[in-house]
């Protein structure tokens, strides 16, 4: 059984700052943020840390303990990313239900100051090792959930098609799902 701190250490390097939030973040979450480079060079990753004190419920019953990660480009780190964690927590654990793969938050305007990016989708941590998504703790396994920016049109096309169908656009267009200037994938009718 690992302790959470040392398995994303393990993976995301030594923790470089973070914050304890404040009066209107949910209690005992922080937000920390590890050095760049890592997993992978131009990217910062955040995540949340205390989340997963808090037992969640998932769609079709059972319990999860979660925590949030997002990856950023090291050039434009948006100021706002702790609170949009902060936020992402908060909401959760006011409905009692962590995210399930694919569900999609949004759109609800700019996530990010000067970005197309609307709304954020759950998923798997696609580019780390199988190994970093859940984390065995001695008080419960900790599934680790990547945050993935979207744009406008691919939350609505998600939202109609589901995540697989987006998910599939992905694998086939291939973009830089870490780059907040992106443009929308194609999107196209699925039958």
């Amino acid at each position: 059984m690992a302790d959470l701190v040392e398995h994303l250490e393990r993976f995301l390097g030594p923790i470089q700052g973070g914050t304890p939030g404040g009066g209107s973040t949910p209690a005992g979450v922080q937000v920390i943020r590890f050095g760049a480079d890592a997993p992978f060079t131009g990217v910062t990753t955040w995540a949340t840390l205390g989340l997963s004190n808090h037992h969640l419920g998932q769609q079709g019953g059972g319990g999860l303990h979660q925590e949030l990660l997002i990856h950023l480009p090291n050039a434009r780190q948006p100021s706002n990313t702790a609170g949009v964690l902060f936020q992402v927590a908060g909401e959760l654990i006011e409905r009692g239900r962590g995210l399930a793969r694919g569900e999609v938050i949004g759109p609800r305007g700019r996530v990010f100051p000067q970005t197309e990016m609307t709304a954020l989708a759950a998923t798997t941590p696609a580019y780390l090792p199988d190994s970093f998504a859940v984390c065995d703790t001695p008080a419960a396994p900790t599934v680790l959930t990547w945050l993935v920016p979207l744009t406008q049109a691919e939350a609505q096309f998600a939202h109609v098609h589901g995540w697989p169908a987006l998910e599939d656009i992905f694998v086939a267009q291939n973009p830089d799902l870490t780059d907040l200037g992106r443009m929308s994938v194609q999107l196209r009718d699925v039958p």
